[in-house]
């Protein structure tokens, strides 16, 4: 007997009610009308999440293509789906390796491309790693009979993100042309922008206690002429001694110094300018761009890190000062490491010097000597996690120094196919 809460029992038997077989199909909602809707189709592929996976819809058909390439579209698109960090080279001259970080399925495979580079070029022992950013490295090689003869490295381009596509030869850097100053830095860097033209090349010499600087800029005929002569400026603390030439932010090349400022260069003006460092700031610091045009400094003092914003607004060159938005100790997320295989230690006075930044300040890599390791920090949630740990020399428990740490990121923009090549299976293959 029926339930009497069911006035009209479902009906389960496969036939209409008349006996007459199955009912009829209720109307569906069209795929093509939801497709064809621009406005409706643009909001379904902001959820696909990973740029490569744009470029795989891409691949569809020239509409798809032209929805997924736009500049209005893609800024939207970063927004919700900013690039990720598919994880880091990590090493010495010679001797690189690319760790990578976990990621969801989606991204397992492409995770895996950047280690290419380790297993062929750096695997020879000579080879550089000169910079690395949206997805693309700049690498430098030198064969054993050149560095013999003292021969000049030849530089590359690198993006192992992009299947089959073959390394770039980069003409011979210029060399500097001051002829009484040393070449206290000389640094290639990519472009910000993720474009594939744009490098930059610094020369910064030293004499007395004078700066000059010669800026080149890699175009279509090459390295071409200094965009300015020679910069020459006094430096205003009385002393020259730079540390390191840190990659550009916002168009501006920052060196760090032992002393109480930072000095700074402008690319587009190829003018100097100092910025001073927050109020008990000295060592182990590097800085991040921040949205529009601001500037991150993050600081490491013990477990103690601190991350400093200057908005660079009135001059551009930040002086409206330093304003502290974060301070944490890591140093229980250090003795957890401890506790699970007592290969750290934590002591105070142990230090950790700040080894890689990324943009926005959203994550920290400190390189912590003392034990050889490498820590991971994901300073929006403070979550800390060793992420490497350096082989010891075959004799003895001594660990080789500095390593060197460069963030692998997810290629931005996407590059996607040109209009006039089709959409075959073999070209998805040479774009994702």
């Amino acid at each position: 007997p029926s339930s009497p809460l069911l006035k009209n029992p479902p009906n389960l038997s496969g036939q209409n009610m008349d006996g007459d077989g199955p009912p009829p199909a209720a109307p569906a909602p069209s795929v093509a009308s939801v497709l064809g809707d621009d406005d409706l189709f643009r909001e379904i592929l902001l959820f696909l999440g990973f740029p490569n996976l744009l470029v795989r819809a891409a691949l569809v058909s020239k509409r798809w293509l032209l929805h997924a390439s736009d500049p209005v579209f893609l800024r939207r698109f970063r927004e919700r789906n900013p690039p990720r960090l598919l994880g880091f080279y990590a090493g010495y001259p010679g001797r690189y390796q690319f760790v990578p970080l976990p990621q969801p399925r989606e991204l397992v495979a492409l995770s895996r491309r950047p280690a290419s580079p380790c297993d062929g070029a750096f695997a020879r022992g000579a080879e550089r790693l000169i910079h690395c950013r949206n997805g693309r490295l700049l690498t430098a090689f030198r064969s054993r009979w050149r560095q013999l003869r003292g021969g000049r490295f030849k530089h590359y381009l690198l993006a192992p993100l992009l299947a089959g596509e073959a390394p770039t030869v980069l003409p011979p850097a210029p060399p500097p042309t001051h002829e009484r100053a040393q070449a206290r830095f000389t640094q290639m860097f990519l472009p910000e922008d993720g474009a594939r033209d744009g490098i930059t090349l610094v020369h910064l010499l030293m004499v007395s206690r004078k700066v000059y600087a010669e800026i080149y800029a890699l175009g279509s005929g090459g390295w071409g002429v200094p965009g300015t002569a020679v910069i020459e400026v006094e430096h205003p603390h009385g002393t020259t001694f730079l540390e390191e030439l840190l990659p550009p932010v916002h168009g501006k090349v920052f060196m760090v110094r032992t002393s109480g400022y930072i000095l700074g260069l402008d690319l587009a003006t190829s003018t100097f300018f100092t910025l001073e460092l927050p109020v008990g700031v000295r060592r182990s610091y590097l800085l991040s761009c921040a949205d529009d045009s601001g500037l991150y400094l993050v600081s490491a003092a013990g477990f103690q890190l601190s991350v400093w914003l200057n908005g660079m607004t009135g001059d551009g060159h930040g002086a409206a000062g330093w304003l502290l938005v974060d301070t944490f100790s890591i140093r229980e997320g250090c003795t957890r490491f401890a506790d699970q295989n007592q290969t750290l230690m934590p002591q105070d006075g142990d230090f950790l010097r700040v080894a890689a930044v990324g943009d926005n300040a959203e994550f920290v890599f400190l390189d912590y000597a003392t034990y050889g390791v490498v820590l991971y920090v994901h300073l929006r949630s403070r979550v800390v996690e060793k992420v490497y740990e350096q082989a010891p020399y075959d004799h003895g428990n001594v660990h080789i120094g500095r390593i060197h740490i460069s963030p692998f990121m997810m290629m931005w923009p996407p590059v996607f196919p040109a209009l006039n090549r089709g959409h075959d299976k073999e070209q998805l293959s040479q774009h994702v």
